[in-house]
């Protein structure tokens, strides 16, 4: 009876680990189970959503890398990154092999913004890149311009990928400059533009100074410059050269001060590898 018992209980125990086991192995999903924009708290209207959506899946789809928005009203005693590597893993976003993509965190309940990379993104955005990128947008979160601090994110996401991908990441010193690139579409020009506009700078020089010329009505051309001394006004007897004093300045050169570049990563409660900043606004 006891070794019935044991055997039971044995039974009972493996399949309760057996249970928990698939459990855990399906925690992460391999595809992704949510959009790309994830507006939990309301920050946008629905044609701010549809329109920051397409965005967001057009920009992810062409480059095979996943951009991410997500807004929350509280992190649920989370911190800020903790969240965000939690919402990236276990609702399957990344693209490819290596899960490539990057997610941004705003959370309303303390003002709290993450970024969470991962795979190529890990590369793609350093630790000094990444703070090139918020500094392009916080500004617009601190004053509740949601809709225009999220595009300015995809939009510096797109080009942050490209580097990555066509020659160096970002990263110091070689940072993007403080601006957005322009996303106006490029134009040809005539070949004929140059020819045409230098013909119309000479002519409109010749307009003027020709006009100029007319009004010098009291000006004669002079042979010598005897004409510009007065008679007996100005008498050198005596000449001579004479070393006074001399400026030496002396200015140390500063040697470039080598700075920490790369990207730092931590664990997720996954066990994946991401990376990340995280801050306030």
């Amino acid at each position: 009876m006891k070794i019935i018992i044991r055997i039971t209980v044995c039974i009972y125990l493996f399949f309760i680990l057996l249970t928990r086991f698939l459990a855990f192995a399906s925690i992460i999903p391999e595809e992704r189970l949510l959009p790309r924009l994830v507006d939990d708290a309301y920050l946008l209207t629905e044609y701010e959503y549809r329109s920051l959506l397409e965005k967001l899946d057009q920009i992810s789809e062409h480059e095979q890398f996943d951009i991410v928005i997500v807004t929350t009203d509280s992190l649920g005693g989370y911190t800020s990154d903790e969240y965000a590597d939690d919402f990236y893993n276990y609702n399957g976003y990344g693209i490819g092999a290596g899960y490539d993509g990057i997610l941004l965190l705003i959370s309303m309940e303390e003002r709290d913004w993450a970024i969470s990379t991962h795979g190529f993104g890990v590369t793609a955005f350093t630790d000094a890149g990444q703070k090139r990128l918020v500094d392009q947008f916080i500004g617009d979160l601190s004053d509740g311009n949601y809709f225009s601090a999220f595009n300015k994110f995809a939009d510096m996401s797109e080009n942050y990928i490209i580097q990555a991908k066509t020659e160096e990441p970002y990263d110091s010193p070689n940072l993007p400059k403080n601006e957005l690139p322009s996303q106006l579409p490029e134009r040809e020009l005539s070949p004929y533009l140059p020819v045409i506009t230098t013909a119309i700078g000479v002519v409109i020089a010749f307009i003027i100074t020709s006009i100029m010329a007319l009004q010098l009505k009291s000006v004669r051309m002079q042979t010598a410059a005897g004409n510009y001394i007065k008679d007996n006004s100005l008498k050198i007897i005596e000449s001579r050269d004479v070393f006074l004093y001399a400026n030496l300045s002396k200015t140390k050169i500063q040697k470039a001060q080598s700075s920490s570049s790369g990207s730092s990563t931590h664990r997720s409660s996954s066990g994946r590898t991401h990376g990340g900043s995280r801050g306030k606004f």
